[in-house]
């Protein structure tokens, strides 16, 4: 379970201060599986979307910076270990101490059932991260998980729209199939496969990273005797800062066109 702190390095300091925000919930008897670790989150923090903004919200995204040890919030372009989302802080957090933004020493969840629509900043890459140690009440395994085990395949034969729901998912394709990627979001992933003698089309919207072109949009396996066994992997990242491309990854080894 969790317990209180005031945010405070161990000693004795004033500024002690409560609140009763809750991001987790409970399963059948109460459990609630909640487990937590002790983290020093930097001065430097800021939480943009509340006020005041020196005020960490109960429920963002924390990630550890490589360099310096400490919990920062989660950033889904940085580069620098703040892309990696490893914990939740249960409540929010004053980073001023007498006025001046201090170093505060807290508590994040690392495991656990949680509310995902009170979790702050989050994205289905973040998500991705935490799933084998969170539960989210609002969409019980529907998050991406790891591509190279897909939590579900289908098989189709005809056009497909894919969407942020069937995140995760492989597609194998029956007959000739075109997917249109959806709008993106960072952490969003896809396989197709070609199982027919037929062309397989990824379609984005100039937004595609593959084989020289840096903003494709159209990848199509179409050349004759390499259709099947076409297969690809379709993740959606940050490549630069702000900056998010779908990286599209030839995994069956068939000539690709580029377009």
């Amino acid at each position: 379970m969790s317990e209180f702190t005031s945010g405070n390095a161990p000693g004795f300091q004033s500024q002690i201060e409560s609140q009763d925000s809750q991001v987790w919930w409970s399963g059948r008897h109460g459990q609630n599986l909640v487990a937590t670790k002790r983290v020093t989150i930097d001065s430097s923090n800021l939480d943009s979307g509340n006020t005041p903004t020196t005020t960490l919200r109960g429920g963002v995204l924390l990630a550890i910076e490589d360099a310096t040890g400490n919990a920062y919030l989660y950033d889904a372009d940085a580069n620098d270990g703040r892309q990696i989302a490893v914990g939740i802080l249960e409540k929010s957090q004053d980073m001023l101490v007498d006025g001046v933004a201090t170093d505060r020493y807290t508590q994040m969840l690392v495991h656990g059932l949680l509310k995902e629509s009170q979790l702050v900043g989050t994205d289905d890459r973040a998500k991705t991260q935490l799933a084998n140690r969170f539960v989210f009440d609002s969409d019980l395994g529907v998050a991406g998980g790891e591509l190279m085990h897909p939590r579900g395949v289908y098989r189709v034969s005809t056009n497909q729209t894919l969407t942020a729901s069937q995140n995760g998912l492989m597609f194998i394709a029956l007959a000739a199939v075109t997917f249109t990627l959806p709008t993106k979001a960072n952490g969003l992933a896809y396989r197709v496969f070609q199982i027919a003698n037929a062309n397989l089309t990824i379609v984005g919207n100039n937004d595609i990273v593959h084989k020289g072109d840096a903003s494709a949009s159209t990848v199509a396996f179409s050349t004759a005797s390499q259709k099947i066994g076409s297969h690809a992997l379709i993740e959606c990242m940050y490549t630069a800062d702000s900056t998010l491309k779908w990286v599209v990854s030839n995994l069956g080894g068939t000539t690709a066109t580029v377009s």
